[in-house]
């Protein structure tokens, strides 16, 4: 005789647990399942046949019968509940989890320019260039981007600029000097150092980057840049106050023509140290490499406006230290259009890939 056993584990409603022990015993050479089983003792010990023929209910042993079920509602039996069914918990469904957005709705612009003797010419480049820039720019992300911050500082100390912000890295609000707007450029509608969305950029614009031919021969755009995004010129007060947000990408462009054999103090000569330059502008946006694009206008393959007609290596493998972030140009490049153009597309990229903040 082949027997099975079967053990079952339920939650009671009273919160016991019920243990059944069910056995099924075949005789040999016949299958569990579907067996004749008309010889099978009964639970009195007689015959189940013989109790149903008759007519002899079969014996109380003591204990209860198994309820059924009605077969409409689980878990009732004909009475009503049934002790024995597992108890069943209902947990009302999760609620989806919130989507979290990426992608920018800020850009802060800081442009970069060359004030040195030899820039008039290039910042008149700039200057042509720039309506076209920004006007591609808020087309391409009209859907998604609604604050723009923008942005002028020189390469060097800037003695037209307001009292208490001419220092290299302090942004521009008003201009004096050769080939300059030599104009006020304040105020700005949002208040503060730099123009906005809320401004008329087609007409702030040249009037802060026409910051004229006067400057320094020793130029310092990356120097510049570097101590433009430091904290200690934009916390409360400061001639940077609030230009840089967390939650902004980063675009800076650098015009310049720097050449690498001009002064020792140069960004481009041979001898400065380049080693912290691009860890300092990643750790002005929080270490996210890929909120930041660099475009360079410097001294890189036509070379018929620099005086030395040299590359300078500095600042060609600054722009490049930001990988597919960074944009490399000519400064002679005879239309800056094109270039802006495709700048657009990066500036976008990097825009849809950013990732804010908490």
């Amino acid at each position: 005789m082949l027997c099975n056993s079967l053990t079952k584990f339920v939650l009671a409603p009273a919160g016991l647990c019920t243990v059944m022990l069910l056995t099924g015993c075949a005789e040999e050479g016949t299958e569990a399942d579907g067996a004749d089983t008309s010889g099978m003792p009964s639970p009195t010990g007689g015959d189940a046949a013989d109790d149903t023929d008759s007519g002899n209910a079969p014996a109380d042993t003591g204990t209860p019968s198994p309820a059924t079920t009605t077969g409409d509602t689980p878990g009732t039996t004909d009475d009503g509940p049934d002790p024995d069914a597992p108890v069943v918990f209902d947990f009302a469904p999760l609620p989806d989890a919130p989507e979290f957005e990426t992608g920018c709705r800020k850009v802060d612009f800081l442009f970069v320019v060359d004030n040195s003797g030899s820039m008039q010419s290039q910042q008149a480049q700039l200057l042509a260039s720039f309506p076209g820039f920004i006007t591609a720019i808020q087309a391409s992300l009209e859907d998604t981007v609604d604050s723009y911050h923008v942005g002028v500082v020189t390469s060097d100390n800037y003695n037209g600029n307001a009292p208490g912000c001419t220092s290299i890295g302090n942004l521009v609000t008003q201009t004096s000097g050769f080939a300059s707007s030599n104009m006020n450029c304040a105020p700005f509608a949002q208040g503060d150092r730099f123009a906005t969305e809320l401004d008329d950029l087609q007409a702030k614009f040249p009037c802060m980057a026409q910051v004229g031919a006067s400057g320094s021969p020793i130029e310092q755009p990356v120097t510049a840049t570097v101590a433009a995004l430091s904290p200690a010129v934009g916390g409360p007060g400061a001639c940077n106050d609030n230009f840089l947000r967390d939650d902004a990408i980063l675009v800076v462009v650098i015009v310049t023509d720097d050449p690498p054999y001009d002064f020792d103090m140069d960004d481009a000569h041979p001898a400065t140290d380049t080693s912290g330059w691009y860890d300092a502008v990643i750790a002005a946006k929080n270490g996210d490499p890929e909120a930041v694009v660099m475009l360079g206008f410097v001294p890189w393959d036509d070379l018929s406006c620099v005086g030395l007609g040299n590359e300078s290596p500095n600042l060609i493998g600054f722009v490049e230290s930001f990988g597919d972030q960074g944009v490399l140009a000519s400064i002679c490049e005879p239309d800056y259009g094109p270039i802006f153009a495709a700048t657009v597309e990066t500036i976008v990229t990097t825009c849809e890939n950013f990732d804010p903040p908490a």
